[in-house]
């Protein structure tokens, strides 16, 4: 007989009394008992039977129960405690009213937008933790959400079970053309005239010559033989060699973290977004946070969550950093910079010195380029 059959079913474990010692199992097989897992106990045979046999005073007289277990059995005990019974269903009736309850509600932002303007009108018409599902009106919120934050172009409120997710995006704005406050190209920096194309307005500079950031370079005012004095927007490129410098560093020392393998652990609850316990910190500590959720009958979500916090013990030290590893942070920042100029022009010359100085590392560059300086 299996176990679940044996539950179903309800089974008495018996063992037989010292003055009748020997007599129960003979006594079962001549009336047709069902018996089963028979031991020795202690020079004392026992045996199991079904529970229905509980009424055969001639076998009972033999044996003394020792336990009985079963479905029936248990309900019996339940019938004898009336405040479990009422526990049971308050716990149940709470559990399905509180279906009905939002118990977290979740913001996704796209990025850019004011998500703790969208999260105040939410609270405000009804989106909040612990108010009832029935009084949320999606659509309303949405459209109040896009008409309160002009930076919000996108929101959607999903509710899934016991959970609300606020989805929003920015809104794509068009940037206004500049207007150019004068009809001349002028120089941006200071440099040397390679080359210049004029698509309109009259070239004042010539190649070869040195120009500072301010003269222009393209005017849009000149004269004509049937129009007199034109005005128009200049266009064009003025190419110019210019020299660009930057100044790359980086810490001679570095700190360093020893953990000494001490570990404390804080636990806290949440519940409808709010802390409760856990506020202890633990300074020198590097600290790692773990959040689980808590669920009944694999699909409700409880509005608690467990937090638990793990602090890992360290002491800072510092170390020289020798000149490999200097050179190497040093060249991965030239290289970027140097990047970041290829695009804007041709390189012409390269010109670097490195130098330790105030507890640095340093790399000092000048950059010779050639590139379009009209603006």
């Amino acid at each position: 007989m299996g176990k679940l059959t044996e539950y179903l079913v309800g089974v008495i474990r018996a063992a037989e009394l010292p003055e009748h010692k020997n007599e129960a199992l003979p006594y079962m097989q001549k009336n047709g008992v069902y018996f089963f897992n028979v031991h020795d106990e202690g020079g004392v045979t026992a045996f199991t039977v079904p529970a229905k046999y509980a009424k055969d005073e001639g076998l009972m007289k033999l044996c003394r129960t020792e336990r009985q277990r079963g479905l029936l059995y248990d309900l019996k005990k339940l019938l004898r405690r009336p405040g479990l019974i009422a526990g049971a269903v308050i716990f149940a009736a709470a559990l399905s009213a509180s279906r009905m309850i939002l118990w977290d509600v979740r913001y996704e932002p796209g990025g850019g937008e004011d998500t703790a303007g969208v999260m105040k009108i939410a609270r405000e018409n009804g989106l909040y933790s612990g108010a009832p599902r029935a009084g949320i009106d999606r659509r309303r919120i949405e459209n109040l959400i896009l008409l309160g934050c002009p930076d919000v172009g996108y929101v959607r409120i999903n509710v899934t079970g016991t959970v609300a997710v606020v989805v929003t995006d920015s809104r794509m704005t068009v940037p206004a053309p500049e207007k150019r406050k004068s009809p001349d190209l002028c120089a941006s920096e200071d440099g040397y005239v390679v080359r210049y194309e004029t698509y309109a307005g009259r070239a004042v500079v010539e190649r070869g010559q040195t120009v500072k950031r301010g003269d222009v370079l393209i005017s849009g005012t000149y004269e004509t033989h049937h129009h007199g004095t034109v005005t128009t927007a200049a266009e064009g490129k003025v190419y110019a060699l210019v020299c660009r410098t930057f100044l790359c560093e980086t810490d001679a020392t570095v700190p360093e973290k020893n953990y000494t393998g001490k570990t404390y652990v804080e636990r806290a609850l949440t519940l409808f977004s709010r802390s409760i316990g856990g506020k202890k910190e633990h300074e020198g500590c590097e600290k790692e946070t773990a959040e689980s959720e808590l669920t009944v009958f694999r699909t409700v979500t409880l509005p608690v969550k467990l937090q638990t916090s793990t602090y890992r013990e360290y002491t800072i030290s510092y170390r020289d950093v020798d000149e490999d590893e200097a050179n190497g942070k040093l060249t991965a920042m030239y290289d970027e910079r140097i990047s970041k100029l290829k695009e804007e022009g041709k390189i012409e010359k390269i010109a670097k010195k490195t130098y330790k100085e105030g507890g640095k590392y340093k790399l000092y560059c000048e950059v010779w380029l050639v590139c379009n300086i009209a603006e």
